[in-house]
């Protein structure tokens, strides 16, 4: 029996990958402090996701035995190629990451949650059907990452490369379509699940009025965060003043005691000396006489 969506096959992927995930970004957080290692660390999850998504293109050229197909044709496949590179070549909170993050972090977890290929084959490791899996999972993995190291940190302001992304995303899907003879490319044609009318024309606004919300909601809290901030300095400087005054008031009334105090020493060590001084010399006169 073939693999199916919320089998015993796709719920212990989901599990084992979900620990695994928990797990080392738990240790990143920790112990990667210092930014060198965080881009090391980023290009390193960058180049695994960029080896899954050619593994699972070439398998899929395989399987169609055209060549043509190299290029990827879906959101997911695209988004997992170009987050890569960008994370590769580029730098953090570039432009492009504002546009492709938003695409594979709602692209990987819808495909993740329900990946449609899972049963394309007897075996779960059959290389088109585990390939597309990991692929899916690193691109995830690594949003996630670039998020919590802030190498991307959203921004409303950024909206226009929403637009520049999706329209170059649609330009390559018409381009394999028209001449490498693809049946479809980017849902243009054929809704992302058969049955349903989710052709590229719907799922663009339903994405638009998400990303709205997300931003409605990211601000915020954004806003909330800092309130809390602001009110937790002002009642911390108070306190800070009150101990600078203390130990000023401190500093004054000690300092006078101890220069009298320095002051009482070293009159008496004249005093001493003085007399030690008339003594000898009076016993030097006497000496004399």
């Amino acid at each position: 029996m073939n693999p199916q969506v919320f089998g015993w096959e796709h719920l212990t992927y989901l599990a084992v990958f979900l620990v695994f995930a928990v797990i080392t970004l738990t240790l990143i957080k920790i112990y990667a402090r210092e930014e060198k290692v965080q881009n090391i660390i980023v290009k390193v999850v960058a180049g695994i996701l960029l080896a899954l998504i050619i593994w699972n293109r070439i398998c899929i050229c395989i399987s169609n035995q055209s060549w043509t197909y190299i290029i990827p044709n879906s959101f997911c496949g695209m988004s997992s190629l170009v987050l890569s590179l960008t994370c590769l070549i580029g730098k953090k909170n570039n432009a492009v990451m504002h546009f492709v993050c938003h695409v594979a972090i709602v692209g990987d977890i819808l495909t993740l949650a329900y990946p449609d290929f899972i049963g394309q084959n007897p075996s779960l490791f059959y290389p088109n059907t585990i390939s597309g899996l990991l692929h899916h999972s690193f691109g995830l993995y690594l949003c996630v990452l670039l998020l919590m190291l802030r190498f991307f940190v959203p921004n409303y302001k950024k909206w226009p490369n929403l637009i520049i992304g999706f329209m170059a995303y649609l330009t390559v899907g018409a381009f394999e379509i028209s001449v490498f003879g693809y049946g479809d490319a980017f849902y243009i044609n054929s809704p992302i699940l058969s049955g349903t009318p989710l052709t590229i024309w719907i799922i663009a606004p339903v994405f638009a009025v998400g990303y709205i919300l997300f931003f409605v909601i990211y601000e915020l809290i954004k806003k909330r965060n800092f309130r809390k901030k602001s009110i937790n300095s002002e009642n911390t400087e108070p306190n800070e003043k009150s101990s600078n005054m203390e130990s000023s008031d401190k500093s004054i009334k000690e300092t006078p005691v101890r220069n009298i105090e320095n002051d009482n020493a070293s009159s008496s060590e004249i005093i001493v000396k003085n007399t030690n001084k008339n003594s000898k010399k009076y016993k030097l006169k006497e000496n004399k006489k």
